[in-house]
């Protein structure tokens, strides 16, 4: 079989088995077919020749093109999808060693996630308390985000189904197709039945958010919603809410997940509100708190101050 037909078994098999969302399928494809092509024009590798040749050799020559051209964590990411679908490749018994297994992957700095104060997220709310359906529906979907802790991608997938699958819960279908109930609030619920009663009849689907075309919302559509909401809530209070951040529909849900543990609610919790599949991941959000913290002392301490 061809490489590239194993490149499409492997999309195939993430897709349908491991239910991968298009990003991260889009992701895998554009990196493995630049290594395709990597072996193609480095060192004579065609459609037909024996992956079983693939050698250390090969990877440390790709790995050496990616690190003179990107930065450190794009070149993790890409060695990351070469990763699994070398373990793909091994399972099927195409190849018998895993060599990038001796070949790591370069040191990247983890960067705290980016929040929202209590204070900017009720001057956002503020911001789109208006009677217009533009600003409902901005209501509606900054509600959803932070009120809910969705990822934009889930609240873009939301159908009106999910609403109504258990009362005061919403179902969402998170990565790899898993599925969870998260508590939905009267407010939240309210906004969202003030942008129902106003937005246009959606066209051949069931989706929560539509444009005005009546078709669903897309996540980079739901990216410029809320940059609009946020310059709109920089020109109301200037004092807490600055334009010129950069603040992605992310930062809602990190804020989510930083004032419930700020709040008192225990890690466990938050991580099944997340939909994470590991503690270790919700465990970040401890480090924000120590920053409020830290954040705190320097501002009230006397020791802290010249």
């Amino acid at each position: 079989m061809k490489l590239s037909d194993w490149v499409k078994n492997f999309l195939e098999f993430g897709e349908n088995e491991k239910g991968w969302s298009s990003e991260t399928l889009r992701g895998y494809r554009s990196d493995l077919l630049q290594f395709v092509e990597h072996l193609k024009s480095n060192f004579e590798f065609d459609e037909t020749s024996d992956l079983s040749t693939i050698a250390p050799l090969h990877l440390r020559s790709f790995a050496s093109e990616l690190s003179s051209h990107n930065e450190n964590i794009s070149i993790a990411r890409k060695m990351s999808a070469l990763r699994t679908f070398f373990r793909y490749l091994k399972r099927k018994g195409v190849l018998q060693k895993d060599w990038l297994a001796l070949i790591p992957s370069p040191k990247i700095e983890k960067k705290l996630p980016k929040f929202l104060k209590i204070e900017e997220i009720l001057e956002l709310l503020r911001a789109t308390d208006h009677s217009s359906v533009s600003r409902v529906r901005a209501r509606a979907l900054i509600e959803i985000l932070y009120g809910c802790g969705l990822r934009v991608s889930e609240a873009s997938e939301l159908d009106c189904a999910d609403l109504k699958a258990r009362s005061g819960w919403i179902r969402v279908t998170g990565k790899g197709n898993k599925e969870r109930f998260v508590p939905l609030s009267d407010l939240t619920l309210e906004a969202l039945n003030r942008y129902f009663d106003m937005r246009p009849a959606p066209v051949n689907c069931d989706a929560v958010f539509t444009n005005f075309r009546g078709t669903r919302l897309t996540s980079r559509s739901m990216a410029r919603i809320l940059s609009r909401a946020i310059l709109e809530a920089a020109v109301l209070s200037p004092e807490w809410i600055d334009s010129n951040r950069a603040i992605s529909p992310h930062a809602l849900r990190h804020s989510f997940a930083t004032h419930l543990l700020s709040a008192g609610a225990d890690l466990r919790s938050i991580q099944e509100l997340l939909g994470h599949s590991r503690l270790s991941t919700t465990q970040r959000y401890t480090h924000l708190n120590l920053g409020e913290i830290q954040d705190a002392y320097l501002t009230a301490h006397p020791l802290s101050k010249k």
